[in-house]
């Protein structure tokens, strides 16, 4: 029987550990619909106004899953470098799955609650806290040079740190202007994420060959 290597086995537990940070996205991501229950209606018109009245729970879904989208590709942007096995990378990846599975709760809250400042304050936290979980997971699977990675520079790291914090400050920024009576304007604040994505590349970002 032939012995398995060490970087095998190493390789083994990488892939367990992807493979189930993409389950617990598909579970998270397909528990969101289930807020989008089909009205009961006797009639068309009555149908057309349920639907309506269902308005703040398909905005709900809608941003909740693009945003649970941008955390997945976030994820796999970061983790598809890892080339060993970490345990306190799997322990902060937990953490980041933790605050994942919560995203339906504050989506199914903002839905039917609606737009008011309390439940817009409740969402824009547990974005802070997704957002802050993830760069978490960054910052421990690139530590010490990304020797996990085979390697990573400190601007690199700075650069994908800021684009992981990047939804946990424009959700910062939402929450602040829910408490301060500018409801309109915080429901508004997910437009600074391809902002700060943008000042990243600029002032971060890879530096193009001479």
């Amino acid at each position: 029987m032939k012995a398995t290597r060490p970087d095998d086995s190493e390789h083994r537990l990488v892939h367990r550990l992807l493979f189930f940070t993409d389950a617990v996205f598909a579970i998270a991501m397909t528990l969101l619909v289930l807020e989008l229950k089909p009205p009961v209606a006797e009639s068309g018109p009555d149908l057309v106004a349920a639907l309506r009245g269902m308005t703040g729970h398909f905005i709900a879904f809608t941003m909740s899953f693009a945003l649970a989208g941008v955390f997945w590709i976030a994820h796999m942007n970061t983790l598809r470098r890892l080339e060993h096995f970490d345990w306190p990378t799997v322990w902060a990846n937990l953490v980041f799955l933790f605050a994942v599975t919560l995203i339906p709760f504050s989506s199914a809250l903002l839905g039917e609650a609606g737009p008011g400042a309390a439940a817009w304050q409740v969402y824009s936290a547990q974005m802070v806290f997704t957002s802050a979980a993830t760069t978490l997971l960054l910052l421990v699977a690139s530590r010490d040079g990304g020797r996990l990675m085979d390697g990573m520079t400190g601007r690199e790291r700075a650069y994908r740190t800021v684009r992981a914090a990047s939804p946990g400050i424009a959700f910062a920024a939402g929450f602040g202007l829910a408490a301060a009576g500018y409801i309109g304007l915080a429901h508004l604040c997910w437009v600074l994420i391809p902002v700060i994505f943008w000042i990243a590349h600029v002032t971060l970002g890879p530096r193009k060959a001479a």
